[in-house]
């Protein structure tokens, strides 16, 4: 779907495909639900996203994205305009990250969290993390601290706090100390927890996982790919307890491979009775990273490899992205779509596999070359008819950027 004017935070009701009909096979297994695209140069709609959510009450769920380099914001359900909102400052990247969360003011409808990142002031640079009504009013804000990148990566907690009210944990990576993970209350915005990394990006992403430590409450893998281990870059991941205390850290094998960059959730693949995850490293560019990217399913309880999965081909940024989706091939557990976004002249494509078996389940190829299908990719939940994904094209048309519902069919 093409807006006719400048929308660079987008909310849509999406469009059913239909019991019989598809108005467009996307693949051998997907249909294209509905496509909405940026309208600013360079403006990268679909950076981070947050699944869908039913912000309105209608009983359709909505997509929330951010365009950050465009500087506005809106939020739409179907043919109308929900809010719309400026950022504060130029340069800010208003909108790098956008999550759509349950009311947090009382008043019946969902929010959204909008960051902010890169905020320089007075006082110097500061990240901001700003939650807003649908009728386009702040509820709070939150100010980091200076020279941290607050509100890099964001994340929806549960409530963690105990008052009723989701809450949300926090990147701030660009801290010259490491990086930090922050849980920020739902209800006000205040500061509830401080994780403190001291290695490089920290913060840089965050994944919700199950109870790892039995403790009752949903723990979280964080991940660092700028940390230096013995002169290189190699990376790091930390299963942290929801208390703030690290579980266990995990480095990268390679250099500059990105090891942490991105992490999901999985279910219980080794039957011990606690959630797992994966992990990817996807490289860069073949001449500083050589050899393909790589992605580990890991025991949640230890860390452990379980399998691993490597890409075929060098510098497709092959993990770039990781999402868990629904239970596709019925085998009682959720299954892994992988982002490869800089495939075949970075036309990119998706990958999803069985968690339990690693079959490729669906493919999804770009056509565009520069478009970099595969950049971000979340569940669509309620946003599809059926199973599916949302998955962003973020250089499509002149770096304006994309997003795509496909159900899989």
């Amino acid at each position: 779907m093409l807006l006719d004017q400048p929308r660079t935070l987008i909310a849509l009701a999406l469009i059913a495909c239909g019991d019989n009909t598809c108005p467009e096979r996307s693949s051998d297994s997907t249909c294209l639900v509905t496509r909405f695209e940026g309208v600013s140069v360079e403006g990268q709609l679909g950076f981070r996203f947050g699944e869908p959510l039913d912000l309105d009450g209608d009983g359709l769920a909505e997509v929330v994205a951010g365009a950050r380099y465009a500087g506005t914001a809106g939020a739409w359900s179907a043919d109308q305009q929900i809010a719309r909102w400026t950022g504060e400052y130029v340069d800010g990247l208003f909108g790098n990250v956008t999550v759509a969360v349950p009311d947090l003011d009382g008043d019946g409808q969902g929010d959204v969290i909008v960051s902010e990142p890169t905020v320089v002031r007075v006082d110097g640079p500061r990240g901001i993390v700003n939650a807003y009504r649908l009728d386009g009013t702040r509820i709070w804000q939150t100010v980091g601290e200076l020279s941290q990148g607050f509100g890099w990566y964001i994340v929806r907690a549960g409530d963690q706090t105990g008052d009723g009210i989701e809450d949300l944990w926090v990147g701030a990576p660009s801290d010259s100390s490491g990086g930090h993970v922050y849980l920020v209350s739902g209800r006000d915005g205040s500061i509830a927890l401080a994780i403190d990394g001291g290695t490089g990006q920290f913060g840089w992403h965050i994944a919700p996982l199950g109870d790892i430590d039995g403790d009752g409450r949903s723990d979280l893998a964080i991940g660092a790919p700028g940390a230096t281990v013995n002169g290189s870059f190699r990376g790091q991941l930390s299963v942290a307890s929801a208390t703030g205390s690290i579980l266990y850290t995990l480095t990268g094998e390679f250099p500059d491979h990105q090891f942490g960059i991105m992490a999901t959730a999985l279910d219980d693949l080794d039957d011990d009775g606690v959630p797992d995850l994966a992990v990817s490293a996807p490289g860069g560019e073949v001449a500083t990273a050589p050899g393909g990217s790589e992605i580990q399913i890991l025991s949640g309880a230890t860390g452990e490899r379980l399998r691993l999965l490597t890409s075929p081909t060098d510098g497709e940024l092959y993990g770039r992205t990781l999402a868990t989706l629904d239970d596709l091939d019925g085998d009682g557990v959720r299954d892994l779509a992988i982002g490869a976004p800089w495939f075949d002249g970075k036309a990119g494509r998706v990958e999803v596999r069985s968690a339990r078996t690693n079959r490729v389940l669906v493919e999804l190829v770009g056509r565009e070359p520069d478009s970099w299908l595969g950049w971000h990719i979340v569940r669509a939940g309620a946003a599809s008819p059926g199973p599916g994904f949302v998955v962003s094209r973020l250089h499509d048309h002149e770096g304006r950027g994309a997003i795509e519902i496909h159900e899989v069919r």
